[in-house]
């Protein structure tokens, strides 16, 4: 089950080579991961932002079909249905999800990216400790 502020479970991934790719293989690199072609096609036009921020970004679908980003099949659907439609998960680098919700645009992942890069788990509270 995805939650947010909780790591992203070790999901198992195919790529449309038929390659094995489990969620901690991406660890890393701050991960965004979409459903809706629209927002890849938004967001693969903004790569040199999403570079610069270190970030990776797929598009992930139950098949095979042509994406703007880099593909990522869940052929038995156990993580397509956490995703919104119209919205985005983005996590940090160790794949704690922050966001898992609807976005306007890729102008708020980026800012979501943005967000997270910003963060030093180091220099805040806990959530539990800030009530």
């Amino acid at each position: 089950m995805v939650r947010l502020r909780k790591p992203l479970p070790p999901y198992p991934l195919k790529t449309p080579e038929g390659g094995k790719v489990y969620l901690p293989d991406l660890k890393g690199r701050p991960l965004v991961l979409l459903k809706d072609e629209a927002l890849a096609r938004a967001l693969s036009a903004r790569a040199a932002e999403l570079e610069a921020l270190g970030a990776q970004a797929y598009l992930l679908a139950q098949g095979p079909r042509p994406s703007p980003l880099p593909l990522l099949l869940d052929p038995e659907g156990v993580l397509l249905p956490a995703l919104p439609e119209g919205g985005a998960l983005v996590a940090d680098a160790f794949l704690e999800v922050y966001h898992l919700g609807p976005v306007r645009d890729a102008e708020e992942i980026l800012d979501w990216l943005r967000f997270v890069e910003a963060q030093c788990p180091e220099c805040v509270l806990p959530e539990a400790d800030w009530l």
